[in-house]
């Protein structure tokens, strides 16, 4: 039993390192060559631990020649596009100016169904209004309205708007996020300033956001 539970931890942890150096793409961005690799990955090192006269290496092994072949395809493949058409498929132009094209549909196996979600997914519900939706290589749908179709913006309106960023977390729970201070280049003295300014400790605080225009948004374990 133990050996089952050590031989678990190992590969846990191997496979955590080799996904985290393969990348952060999820699944649903994987694209063929790497959709392989995950599955072969999950096989590999599921036989040394539902095995136990399997040794450890026979799985590391695989796995490490598997990410060397992962990194160095995709070094090439950054550096000669043109192979990648070998590797997958090329993006598809299932509606061009309000109309669907019926044999991109057809060789995506691609349902309307599925395409009018989604549409719905982006916010569109009349097919008319969209300039291009185009099937991405990582199997995800790019929608792209017509000029006067899209929301008026302020840039639009030419009116003048302050741009604060976006709100990043540096106390949760009490605890400081040195990651998000260093984004803003920010010190813990910075921090303990502004939390003695308005009298507040840092242990009663639940969740601290500072945005990158340095506005401050404070939420107390006590609900205030």
């Amino acid at each position: 039993m133990l050996t089952i539970l050590f031989r678990t931890i190992i590969i846990y942890i191997f496979l955590l390192i080799i996904m985290r150096l393969m990348g952060k793409r999820q699944i649903g961005e994987l694209e063929i060559s790497d959709l392989v690799t995950t599955f072969l990955l999950s096989e590999i090192a599921s036989l040394p631990i539902t095995d136990t006269n399997i040794p450890v290496a026979f799985a590391i092994i695989p796995m490490v020649i598997l990410l060397t072949f992962e990194v160095s395809s995709s070094w090439i493949l950054s550096r000669f596009p043109f192979f990648k058409n070998f590797l997958s498929a090329r993006p598809a132009t299932l509606i061009s100016n309000g109309k669907i094209n019926r044999k991109e549909m057809l060789a995506a196996r691609l349902s309307l169904d599925e395409l009018i979600g989604e549409l719905r997914q982006n916010g569109i519900s009349d097919i008319s209004e969209v300039r291009y939706a185009i099937l991405e290589q990582n199997g995800k749908i790019t929608v792209i309205q017509k000029e006067e179709k899209k929301p008026i913006s302020a840039e639009k309106m030419k009116i003048e708007v302050c741009d604060s960023g976006m709100d990043r977390i540096i106390i949760s729970d009490g605890y400081i996020n040195r990651h998000s201070l260093r984004a803003l280049k920010m010190s813990r003295a910075d921090v303990e300033k502004i939390l003695k300014s308005k009298k507040i400790e840092q242990k009663d605080i639940y969740l601290m956001l500072i945005d990158d225009a340095k506005n401050v948004k404070i939420f107390r374990k006590d609900g205030k």
